[in-house]
């Protein structure tokens, strides 16, 4: 029986592959990260601290919007204390307890200041625990620095 199609009937048609290697060319460079890569760190929060997160934020939701105009976002305000708490990481106390609640709020922090995080020298290496202990414990510590008369508005310049 005859194919309808003249190319399966040549026998000397093969399906070439290339056996070059594409690494080894010349022109293939090793991809540069964007300069706004951005990390989501989700960390485990108890009602009581979700509650005050959203309750400072709506606060400076009133007073703060972003540069195209539009109201703070819950993720935007806890990057902003994270940030915070990572510039005056003296007022942080690594000797919280910490348990995972199962209930998550977010930071998107930019890839420098997550390196300060996660990096190879970052905190969780030098206190030996998660990246996400390190957002929890920093995350408690602002906000018990805001409970005892810390500035908002110092936070969010």
């Amino acid at each position: 029986m005859k194919n309808l199609n003249s190319r399966f009937q040549d026998k000397s048609f093969k399906k070439t592959i290339s056996t070059k290697d594409e690494s080894e060319s010349p022109h293939k460079r090793k991809r540069q990260t964007h300069s706004d890569k951005c990390h989501n760190i989700k960390f485990p929060v108890t009602t009581v601290m979700q509650m005050k997160l959203r309750t400072y934020c709506k606060q400076m939701g009133r007073i703060y919007y972003t540069q195209d105009g539009q109201a703070l976002s819950q993720t935007v305000f806890n990057t902003s204390l994270l940030q915070f708490g990572l510039h005056h990481i003296e007022i942080v106390d690594w000797n919280q307890h910490y348990k995972d609640t199962k209930t998550y709020m977010h930071t998107m922090l930019k890839e420098q200041v997550h390196q300060t995080i996660g990096g190879p020298y970052g905190l969780a290496i030098q206190k030996q625990v998660s990246e996400r202990k390190v957002v929890v414990f920093i995350m408690a510590s602002v906000l018990l620095w805001i409970e005892k008369g810390g500035s908002l508005e110092k936070i969010l310049q």
